[in-house]
């Protein structure tokens, strides 16, 4: 078996709104059972990600918060961290408030936000995480964070294209600034980004990068796609991610990553 560590988005790669098909399950737990290590890589924080992976039968590492965080999934504990500096963290939301945009900063295990709003309640439904509604402009609360992993906004999907050039223009080379959905501008450190974070899972495991297999569906994904020395994406992932994949896999409904995990056990890839 060539591949020894794959690192999988979750939301639209494996997981499609609702549920992981059970054949993805499976075939992770075959993979696991071959000597293979599945490791999650998700926009998500811990608190909300740790509550899905079980599901998996994976209790590896974890990456989270689109890379700024590497976790024990079984502990919790934080293996990696590569932290949005507080001025640069400022400057994101600053732009965020000037602009009327609904912002978030997330920490491991709660994120921020400066008062209810429709956006942030959907958005917490969705990820199983109950927010933290401060009661005042969230640039007021950073410098009380310990550690700042990244920085969003909810923005119109007709807007965010240009939000994104602003805001990576303003924030220039230490910060990434990138897309996790349509609506969703996700800025972390330079440092950060999954692609980096999954070079150094790689390092701390003793795998090279050509031995590890990565697969996604979104703008977020293309550092880690482009790392691995397998990148993989599926169906219903965006072109760009396509463009630069070596493989298009079947749908997220369809179970597409457990094609992948049969390929690799059959030594098709």
């Amino acid at each position: 078996m060539k591949y020894k560590l794959i690192a999988s988005d979750f939301d639209g790669t494996i997981y499609d709104g609702e549920h992981v098909p059970p054949r993805v399950v499976d075939a992770i737990a075959a993979y696991r059972r071959a000597g293979g290590k599945f490791v999650v890589a998700t926009g998500r924080i811990f608190e909300s990600i740790r509550k899905k992976v079980p599901t998996l039968g994976a209790d590896d590492e974890l990456i989270a918060c689109q890379g700024a965080a590497l976790y024990s999934t079984a502990t919790g504990k934080v293996l990696k961290r590569f932290p949005l500096p507080y001025a640069l963290a400022k400057k994101a939301v600053d732009f965020y408030e000037a602009n009327g945009d609904v912002c978030h900063a997330y920490a491991d295990h709660e994120f921020y936000v400066a008062a209810p709003n429709d956006y942030s309640a959907t958005y917490a439904a969705y990820c199983e995480v109950t927010p933290t509604y401060l009661g005042c402009p969230l640039s007021g609360f950073l410098p009380k964070m310990e550690a700042i992993n990244k920085i969003i906004a909810i923005i119109d999907a007709d807007k965010i294209d240009d939000r994104i050039k602003e805001l990576s223009d303003l924030l220039g080379e230490e910060a990434e600034v990138t897309k996790s959905a349509p609506m969703f501008l996700e800025v972390t450190s330079a440092k950060a980004g999954k692609g980096n974070c999954l070079v150094a899972l790689a390092e701390m495991l003793g795998i090279p990068l050509d031995e590890v297999v990565a697969v996604g569906d979104q703008l977020n994904d293309l550092s880690m796609i482009k790392a691995a020395g397998l990148g993989v994406t599926v169906e219903n992932g965006i072109d760009v991610i396509k463009q630069n994949a070596d493989l298009v896999l079947p749908s997220v409904k369809d179970g597409g990553v457990a094609d992948l995990i049969e390929k690799i056990l059959r030594d098709e890839l």
